[in-house]
Formats: structure tokens, sequence, C-alpha cells
């Protein structure tokens, strides 16, 4: 399913939220919306599902015009973050809820339960209440809830977000492979900047309402196009020039005995594989990271010495 969001504009009372978006997804692609709390992403995927009405602009799936559509009309499914299960339900019967108006046959309809049931490595579970489940077992029964019905665009709200870290990485990845695997056109909402690199064919950073920037995730992450898009994903650091400003990441500064520059340790964090090092240079604080194995004898108001790996700086201009 290719969508076409053009020209969509959508306020509560005189606050606008969505302010002349306009997005093309294409058919079999996993697109993540990312932002900061409050910049629109919820709003438009509500907008794409019907669960709000569109005010300005027009949604178009393939040539067909939703707009003005019912929810039940769209063929979409939405994963919220919250799950919304069916507390007195069991695993089998939350799976089976959207799909007992289409499908008549009770054997048919087991069949394809269970069927997805083992998709989402839940085999055996189907008898279980899912208030017994644990939360990343619950996301897999609103996962195949939403899979079930065979949609033609698939949206997840923030579904990730009441996870732990280890479980977040786990579902994150068998999201991304039953996407791929079923090839339904999928928009995926988050504010985990890492999620949204790891898992999308493209990301559409969007702030206060507008779109800032869309790209590849290598490309938004080493090609930003303004100073919130470069800070945004991932730590930054931005110096300002008359005509631009440069923004290099940590690992482009590189300790070096030898090396061109020289500033101070203000502070330093072990991460395990990497230490992280603030560096007062020139009267701006900048951050960099190296592998912990070679810096063990930086310490904390040390001077150090240090390069600009200056194959991979940018230059982007500010947007005013």
């Amino acid at each position: 399913m290719h969508i076409q969001c053009k020209d969509i504009h959508f306020s509560y009372g005189d606050t606008p939220i969505i302010q002349q978006l306009n997005l093309e997804v294409n058919s079999g692609e996993l697109i993540t919306i990312l932002g900061p709390s409050g910049c629109g992403k919820t709003t438009l995927l509500r907008l794409l599902a019907g669960l709000i009405p569109l005010q300005e602009g027009k949604l178009l799936f393939d040539t067909l015009d939703v707009s003005n559509m019912t929810p039940q009309k769209r063929d979409v499914a939405m994963v919220f973050q919250s799950y919304a299960l069916f507390p007195h339900m069991t695993v089998l019967e939350n799976v089976l809820y959207g799909i007992k108006s289409t499908v008549k046959s009770r054997s048919k309809q087991l069949e394809i339960g269970l069927n997805m049931l083992e998709t989402v490595g839940l085999s055996g579970f189907e008898n279980r209440s899912v208030q017994s489940l644990s939360g990343g077992q619950q996301q897999r029964v609103a996962l195949a809830r939403a899979m079930v019905l065979k949609p033609s665009v698939l949206l997840f709200d923030e579904p990730l977000s009441n996870l732990d870290q280890h479980l977040r990485v786990q579902m994150r990845r068998e999201i991304r492979f039953l996407q791929q695997s079923s090839g339904i056109t999928t928009i995926y909402v988050t504010h985990d900047q890492e999620e949204a690199m790891a898992i999308s064919d493209r990301i559409v950073v969007m702030n206060e309402g507008e779109v800032l920037q869309i790209g590849t995730p290598e490309e938004i992450y080493t090609q930003p196009n303004s100073p919130f898009v470069a800070s945004f994903m991932g730590i930054a650091n931005i110096l300002d020039s008359p005509n631009a400003v440069e923004v290099f990441r940590p690992e482009h500064i590189l300790i070096d005995p030898n090396g061109r520059y020289e500033g101070k340790v203000l502070w330093q964090e072990y991460l395990g594989r990497i230490t992280r090092l603030g560096i007062l240079w020139h009267d701006k604080e900048i951050i960099c990271e190296q592998l912990s194995k070679s810096n063990t004898s930086i310490s904390i108001h040390q001077n150090i010495r240090f390069n600009f790996d200056e194959n991979i700086i940018s230059h982007v201009k500010y947007i005013s």
C-alpha cells in the first residue's frame, strides 16, 4: 500500500499540532516518525487510522482517498503503547477478536489464530489469560492481533516504551523481521533514536508539527540538515560559524598524543566498550567517545591532544 499525506493540517482549538505536512510512504516500507513529545507524531498516526477526523488536506492509500473514511474501511491495524488487550479473554480469544466477523468457520479461525501465535513465538500460550503474561508476551499478543487481520497498513504507536531495554531490542528485531516477511506497509512512531535507526527503511524527523528531514538512518545521522536534527539523532557537537553550523559526532574526535588540538578533560564516563569524555576546547565543551581500552591513562582535569576525523565532519546550514 502506497500512502500519501498531502498538505495535512490539524489543530486543537487555536493550537496547531500538524502544519501543512506532506509525506509519502512506499509500498512495503517501514518508515519511522521520530520526534520529541508533543511534536505531532501520534496525532499523525491517529489521523491515518481514522481515529480522529482530518481537518485539512488529503490522505491517499494507493489512489483511494480515505480522508473521510471510517477506521473500519481503511484496512489499517494499529498496535498501541498500552497493548489494549481484553483482560477477560485468553490469548487466543484476543488474537481472534478482529476476524470473527469475516471468518465464520470456527475451525478456520483456530487455524489462523494458532498459526499467528506460532509466528510471534507464542505457541502453547493460546489458553492463558493475558494478565498472566509478561510485558513482552503481551506485546506479542497485540502484534498477533493486528497482523492476523492481514491489513494493508500497520501502525505502531510507541509499542515498546513499556518494556525494559533487553526486551525492547529483542522485540524490535522481531517486529522488523515480521514486517519484512509480510511486506506490510508500516508506520512506526517512537521518540527513541536508537530504535528508529535500528528498525527503519527511512526516518521522518518531526518537531512542532513539521517534517524537518526524511532519509535513511545513515543519511539522517551523517547528513543532518539542521542543528535540531543533528542533536536529536544522538550526541552531536555543534560549532557555530558566520554562515553555517559545523556538526561532528563524539566518534569523530580522535585522541592522539601528537594531535593538532589541545583541550582539558572535564569529565569521563565508563560505558563498557567505550568511554565518553567531556573536553573543554576554546571555552566550549565537546564530547568524544573512544574505545575504553585506549583510555586507561586519561584522568579528569588532564590536558589531552586530539584530532578531528576531517573526512566525516559535515557542514549543515541553519534553517531560519
